[in-house]
């Protein structure tokens, strides 16, 4: 389903603000990155109906595949000549692509070998001495991934790798790309604040419970989708439903609808108010916020079940 928001609202702008190159940048006239135009081509290819949506996503989709790096890892900006955490959001971009295939193999075996600070031997002796000096709750023994190579595991790149990793088809998947998704979902749900909820990091420090936030919950519960039955999920998601008044970011609201959406709990008020936003000029858009919008408007969330249905 698609919405007359999504169509001539938000798809408009993602059409027009696409550069020469085939990416996209964080505003329209900025320098194409990876991470705006793996959201831009997964909300083009959600609604793909016309000549114009998919010669974008095909522009799009060449830009990704030239921004890889050798290793299999993609940059957070062209200028870095090191793989990041946008590795995942592209792969998950190209899924399904059989031409890119090997791209998307290579991306995840890059994931799989790519460990967070605390995952390595030296913080793992310095966490058994420091071990009785600490009020943190954490369980630095489950990790993720992180923002920046080689620190600490944090809530939404986890997400997005765990999003990956139980989407892409196992032919594609690395030998130790089960395990590692094992452990990370570990550490989400051990990283959930108390009451329900993740924020960026850490539940409880020095004592006090961290403050749940509505991008990290939302990414969270995405990765953890396939057990809603399970305590943490739904405590979680109560959470979410008690806060939504209080969100004042588009981005933030359109999370909060896609997760919602994700676990059948529709709310047609968030959607509404995504929409108030945009009619009352509140929106200051940027690529990411405006896919994320089409997404939570759209209909059923097909992009996050890759493997439903092939792209050409």
């Amino acid at each position: 389903m698609r919405s007359a928001f999504v169509e001539s609202i938000c798809l408009a702008y993602l059409l027009g603000a696409q550069n020469e190159d085939g990416g996209w940048g964080f505003h329209e006239g900025s320098a194409s990155r990876a991470e705006p135009t793996a959201w831009a081509l997964i909300a083009l290819v959600e609604f793909a109906s016309t000549p114009a949506h998919e010669e974008a996503s095909s522009r799009a989709v060449q830009f990704l595949g030239a921004a890889q790096l050798s290793d299999g890892s993609w940059p957070s900006t062209p200028q870095m000549v090191e793989g990041s955490w946008v590795t995942s959001l592209a792969c998950l971009a190209l899924l399904g692509r059989k031409e890119f295939s090997q791209n998307v193999a290579r991306g995840i075996g890059w994931l799989c070998m790519e460990l967070p600070g605390e995952a390595k031997l030296f913080r793992r002796v310095v966490r058994s001495v420091m071990a009785k000096r600490t009020q943190s709750t954490q369980n630095d023994s489950y990790f993720g991934w992180s923002w920046t190579r080689g620190t600490a595991s944090w809530v939404e790149p986890t997400s997005y790798a765990i999003l990956l990793l139980r989407n892409a088809p196992p032919e594609l998947l690395s030998g130790d790309a089960k395990r590692r998704l094992g452990i990370g979902e570990t550490m989400l749900y051990d990283r959930m604040c108390p009451g329900g909820g993740w924020n960026c990091g850490n539940p409880m420090v020095y004592g006090v419970p961290g403050e749940p936030q509505m991008s990290s919950t939302a990414w969270a519960l995405l990765a953890l989708i396939e057990h809603p039955e399970r305590p943490e999920i739904q405590e979680s998601l109560a959470w979410l439903e008690g806060n939504t008044k209080s969100i004042q970011s588009p981005g933030s609201l359109s999370l909060a609808a896609i997760a919602m959406n994700a676990y059948g709990r529709r709310d047609p008020l968030l959607t509404d108010s995504l929409r108030a936003m945009y009619e009352a000029k509140e929106i200051f858009w940027n690529v990411p916020e405006v896919a994320w919008a089409a997404l939570a408007t759209g209909g059923a969330p097909n992009w996050l079940n890759p493997k439903s249905g092939g792209k050409s």
